[in-house]
């Protein structure tokens, strides 16, 4: 009969992670990956792994400087957005960051990590902050070109109404010296019926106005 222990010491009844389990969870612990994480993909118990490395002397400072490990997991949401943008972060909306801090505080519901789901819901709600504060921004900046432009619109419709104006009181000044020039120019002729013909000379005994018949 097999004497090796069936039960966790802990008595709550989960059979034992065996020593392979055990070995990849210390090596992706001292790797530098969270133990929450290392739980999550291993399936073992955080206060198990946390006895586990304080008895067995889990010591990442210990391990040699590794470049730090950016990829995500394959079943991370974060993936296919991370891809479809080709690494390039200025081209991801807020609103989808959100979603995905808001799907890795479920996963962590789902697996029963309370201090992980409450750190992505704080996540989730700086970023949806962020975004709002973005938008607020956005919003009044349009606001503001349009009322710039409504100004320049009214500046230049009035350019052009006072420039009409001016145009039209030159035409009635012009009009105006043209009249004066007319009137002036008519006390030089005479005006009416045409004048009388000269008589030339007026003889003694004759009516004024009369010429002579002939010779005298």
């Amino acid at each position: 009969m097999d004497d090796a222990p069936f039960f966790t010491g802990s008595g709550d009844g989960r059979r034992t992670a065996p020593d392979e389990v055990w070995a990849q969870v210390r090596e992706d612990y001292l790797s530098g990956v969270s133990a929450p994480e290392c739980c999550r993909r291993h399936g073992v118990g955080l206060s198990a792994l946390r006895a586990r490395a304080a008895d067995e002397g889990w010591r990442r400072i210990d391990q040699p400087w590794t470049p730090p490990n950016t990829r995500l997991d394959p079943d991370d949401e974060g993936l296919a957005l991370e891809e479809r943008v080709n690494g390039d972060l200025d081209q991801i909306p807020l609103g989808e960051l959100a979603l995905v801090a808001f799907r890795r505080m479920m996963r962590a519901v789902l697996h029963g990590d309370a201090a992980e789901a409450l750190r992505w819901r704080r996540v989730r709600l700086a970023v949806d902050a962020e975004d709002a504060h973005l938008n607020r921004l956005y919003d009044k900046a349009q606001s503001e070109r349009l009322k710039a432009a409504s100004r320049e619109t009214r500046a230049l419709g009035d350019a052009i109404v006072a420039a009409a104006r001016a145009d039209y009181e030159a035409a009635l000044a012009e009009a105006a010296d043209a009249s004066d020039a007319s009137d002036a120019s008519d006390g030089v002729f005479p005006s009416g019926p045409a004048a009388e013909p000269s008589a030339g000379f007026i003889l003694p005994g004759l009516p004024i106005g009369k010429a002579p018949a002939g010779p005298p």
